[in-house]
């Protein structure tokens, strides 16, 4: 029943924000999950019975009352997907496949998709004590009050180190965007799964939550 939740969500949030494009209202859904129970613990694997992650839950239990008023979203057009196939290698066969299109145009530098969340995933080394990092860049756009300030909280588990640069948005207008990197950096002793949670908090109360997730195989 997942997906017909989350398809009659999304109407919800397209009715009361006839502007917004299909990144926007995914954004708004994903940054405004939660993801504990009814006592207030971690959401349980079903399987197991033990605290689930997410990669088993993704950005968590969608919220459709404050997925109405997420505070920022992180927003795409197909620009920015064809940029992203560009920077993968995608030939030009493979490009007409996807896009169903024979023109397009790239740039000359490899980028991110403006994605509600991170994930990295590197090689284990036998040296442990080796570090290992990668470096992500994301534009937000302020949805919520005219003047709002944003500061980065972060939940960050023992083995795991996250950096957001600037740790404060300060927005004056609607529609304001402010880009900011993250860099996630783990040592040799890390897990094989690792992860943490940037969340941006204003004075208005928004909470704009995007899971880090390292891999480490």
């Amino acid at each position: 029943m997942a997906v017909p939740h989350v398809a009659g969500v999304a109407a919800l949030v397209k009715a009361v924000h006839r502007e917004w494009s299909p990144a926007a209202i995914r954004s708004a859904i994903m940054t405004s999950a939660y993801t504990v129970d009814n006592t207030n613990a971690t959401i349980k694997d079903q399987e197991t019975g033990l605290p689930a992650a997410p990669l088993d839950f993704g950005a968590g239990h969608i919220n459709p009352n404050k997925a109405m008023n997420p505070g920022l979203i992180y927003d795409m057009n197909v620009q920015d997907y064809i940029e992203f196939l560009c920077g993968l290698g995608y030939n030009a066969k493979q490009m007409r496949a996807v896009l169903r299109r024979s023109e397009w145009s790239c740039s000359s530098h490899l980028t991110q998709l403006n994605y509600p969340s991170f994930i990295a995933s590197f090689k284990s080394s036998i040296d442990r004590s080796s570090t290992k990092s990668e470096n992500f860049t994301r534009v937000v756009i302020n949805v919520g009050n005219h003047t709002s300030i944003y500061k980065a909280v972060l939940q960050v588990p023992r083995g795991l180190k996250i950096a957001v640069e600037p740790s404060t948005l300060a927005f004056s207008r609607k529609n304001q965007q402010h880009a900011f990197s993250l860099r996630v950096e783990i040592d040799g002793n890390a897990s094989r799964v690792t992860y943490g949670y940037l969340k941006w908090i204003d004075q208005h109360s928004h909470i704009v939550s995007s899971p880090v997730v390292i891999v480490n195989n």
